[in-house]
Parts: structure tokens; C-alpha cells; sequence
């Protein structure tokens, strides 16, 4: 269910830092002036690769000393851990691509972190095979990162969530809706009655309810006289 799949990608390397924008000096400290830079922005979303886990499997898959129960188990855990992570990024791409217009979107995966940082963008955004796609640009646009992980806890209780976060990797302060927690109570309720199709369907209304904030908080605060 999808709130398993989220403790299991439980991302919370939230610390490397964008390249300055121009045009988004201060959205990490003034929530209208985010929501209005994300409009006219692109939200990066990072989708996991669980790397790490899968290089410490095959690793220890290579090790002459494994008997053959825990051989098996090993190979069974690397399986499985390739499916879940595919599974989850297809359904989020999908619910991305379906339940959100508030901005522009583009795709990558985590591991690109360090080329994020030094502003490399050509060759680390993906199609829609999920694969690095060196003809999908960003543009000068303002940027903006999701990530799935666990709120910043100076504004919340620190639940699991999707998180917006602008420049330096800093999360808008509220009342700007950075976050769309994922345990929300049907997916609480969907782990203990399931729908055949859970996992889309949850990640399908998850991305859809954050774009809804998304639009409720800019209509509020951004009047016609500020396009």
C-alpha cells in the first residue's frame, strides 16, 4: 500500500542548494511571492531511486560467504525493492502528468542531486520512460524541488509527505501550502480496506489535493492587477 511504499522511500536529503534565481531571491522567506514564482516556475519533482539499498544488495549478493538462505533472501529483497521503486515512480509520474497544472513539471531522479547543485540540468530530467532525456530542458524559469520525505518540523509535526521547497532547498513558510502529507486518513483507511488499484489511486488524489492548495492559495493572495 502506499503508505508502506512511503516509510520505504523515506527521502531526507534535503540539503543541497539550487543555483540562485534572479526572479526568486525571496521566496524562501515571503509565501505570496513563492506561490506567484511557482506559477510562473517549474516544479523539479525528485523521484527516488533507492541507490543506496540496491548497491548494498548487490554487494552483498557478491559475497562468496552468503549461504544459500540468505543468497535467496537477498535476491528476493533486491526483486522487490527494484519493483517498488519502479511501481511508485510510474504512479507519481502518472498522477503528475493527470492530477497537476499549477506549473510547469520536469522529472528526475535523486541520485542527480550534485549536477542539480551546479546548475547541470541538460541530460538529468526524464521522459516519459522515466529515463534520462537530454532533449527535455528546463528554461530560465524559477525553480522549484519536490521531494518525498518528512516536513520541516519548525512548521509541522514532521509527517510524511510530498514537499515543496524553493531556492537553497528551503521550504516557503506557511501559510504558503509547501506540503501534502501522504498518511492522510484514506490512505490510512485504503491500507485497511484496499481498492485493487490503491497505490494509483492514492497517488493520483495525493498530487491532486497539492495542486488544489496550490491554486486556493495563489487565487487568495494574487489578485489580477499582480499578472
Amino acid at each position: 500500500m502506499l503508505s508502506r511504499l512511503l516509510l520505504f522511500f523515506a527521502l531526507l536529503t534535503f540539503s543541497f542548494v539550487l543555483p540562485a534565481q534572479d526572479t526568486q531571491a525571496d521566496a524562501a522567506s515571503d509565501p505570496v511571492t513563492a506561490i506567484k514564482n511557482l506559477r510562473s516556475g517549474t516544479l523539479i519533482i525528485r523521484l527516488p531511486s533507492n541507490r543506496r539499498k540496491i548497491t548494498a544488495l548487490r554487494d552483498a549478493l557478491e559475497n562468496d560467504q552468503n549461504n544459500v538462505q540468505r543468497q535467496k533472501w537477498l535476491e528476493k529483497e533486491l526483486q522487490a525493492t527494484h519493483e517498488q521503486t519502479q511501481t511508485f515512480n510510474n504512479n507519481m509520474y502518472r498522477a503528475f502528468q493527470e492530477s497537476y497544472d499549477f506549473s510547469d513539471i520536469r522529472y528526475t531522479y535523486d541520485y542527480f542531486t550534485p549536477e542539480l547543485k551546479a546548475g547541470q540540468f541538460t541530460g538529468h530530467f526524464l521522459n516519459a520512460d522515466l529515463e534520462p532525456d537530454e532533449g527535455i530542458s528546463l528554461g530560465k524559469k524559477p525553480v522549484f524541488i519536490l521531494s518525498f520525505g518528512r516536513t520541516n518540523k519548525d512548521f509541522s509535526d514532521g509527517v510524511e509527505a510530498m514537499v515543496v521547497l524553493g531556492e537553497q532547498l528551503k521550504s516557503p513558510p506557511p501559510p504558503f501550502p509547501y506540503y501534502q502529507r501522504l498518511n492522510d486518513f484514506q490512505a490510512f483507511w485504503g491500507n485497511l480496506f484496499p481498492r485493487d488499484d490503491q497505490n494509483e489511486w492514492d497517488a493520483l488524489r495525493l498530487v491532486g489535493k497539492l495542486n488544489g492548495k496550490l491554486y486556493k492559495f495563489y487565487n487568495r493572495n494574487v489578485s489580477a492587477t499582480d499578472f
